[in-house]
């Protein structure tokens, strides 16, 4: 993992946390972190979110003052929402599961009534999140998955 990409990992999960996601999920069960990467923790509870980071490609570079080089970066992320149904909720897995979607595309960005909020880096900037679909995954008679793709543009030192 390069230092933008861990650093974008990190300000994720600060998004994450700060913006209660967490206590949404645990509001239906789930543990804390409800935040996992790559995959999911062992005996995790649902509800439960598993991010992937695929590979970015270069939008551009430019160099600035002396020997400092930046990128434009898109990177491709996917957030998995895994839900079951919820002792005393009478919504179902998959309505379980495309709620807890919403309130994440509410920070992320998709949300029709709510604008995205950047994560903060610490080396570059977040420039824009653009979620590129989200649809529903059947996995057994009683789980459902949510995924949402989206890019996320970021401008990163590579060399100083």
């Amino acid at each position: 993992m390069s230092v933008s990409s861990g650093d974008l990992h990190d300000a994720v999960g600060t998004l994450w946390t700060d913006a209660g996601l967490d206590d949404i999920f645990t509001a239906l069960g789930g543990s804390v972190p409800s935040l996992n990467e790559t995959e999911a923790r062992e005996h995790a509870d649902f509800p439960y979110c598993v991010i992937e980071e695929g590979l970015y490609e270069v939008v551009t570079r430019s160099s600035g003052e002396g020997c400092t080089i930046r990128e434009i970066r898109d990177i491709p992320w996917t957030f998995h929402v895994h839900a079951k149904e919820v002792d005393g909720d009478d919504r179902n897995a998959k309505q379980i599961a495309a709620y807890l979607a919403s309130e994440i595309m509410k920070v992320f960005g998709g949300h029709p009534e709510d604008s995205p909020t950047k994560p903060t880096l610490t080396y570059g900037n977040f420039l824009i999140s653009q979620m590129l679909r989200d649809y529903p995954v059947r996995e057994d008679d009683s789980n459902y998955m949510w995924v949402i793709d989206y890019n996320f543009r970021i401008d990163v030192p590579v060399a100083i």
